[in-house]
């Protein structure tokens, strides 16, 4: 995906549309069964922005939490309308984690990265020019890297 910015996107019934103002910095695949639960598919796909990279310009998004292992908080933002999730961002990362799927062009957007491929789908793993993480890398670096190669 060019990292041109300006690129929109929204809820499924259209209550809240958003603006990338900030070029993504890593695409990726979970194939978590959380993911694969909140998704009702195989996996969801994010692209990584830096937080402030997100403009809400119309409707009001709704906060929900959830306690990591780590004791961190995990932040979801959905519409209050339909309840689609749009993006996450973990308490004190300067990043989030935007649904792939809610921008209005995913079309261009290649993932570099796939992670928790012991829970994949035996059908719907990637096996070729991609990095594999069995469960969540620690080490983001790979990522950033990858992406500034496609």
């Amino acid at each position: 995906m060019p990292d041109t910015i300006a690129l929109s996107g929204g809820c499924n019934c259209g209550t809240i549309r958003y603006l990338v103002t900030r070029p993504f910095l890593t695409a990726y695949i979970c194939h978590c069964h959380l993911c694969q639960k909140r998704t009702g598919s195989a996996f969801s796909m994010s692209v990584v922005l830096p937080a402030d990279g997100l403009a809400i310009v119309a409707g009001t998004a709704v906060r929900t939490e959830r306690r990591l292992p780590s004791g961190l908080t995990n932040i979801s933002w959905a519409c209050s309308a339909c309840y689609s999730r749009l993006y996450t961002q973990r308490e004190g990362r300067p990043t989030l984690n935007l649904r792939a799927g809610t921008l209005d062009d995913t079309s261009n957007i290649t993932p570099v990265a796939q992670f928790w491929t012991d829970s994949a789908q035996p059908w719907a793993l990637i096996t070729d020019n991609i990095l594999s993480y069995a469960e969540q890398p620690t080490d983001y670096a790979p990522l950033l890297a990858a992406w500034g190669r496609r």
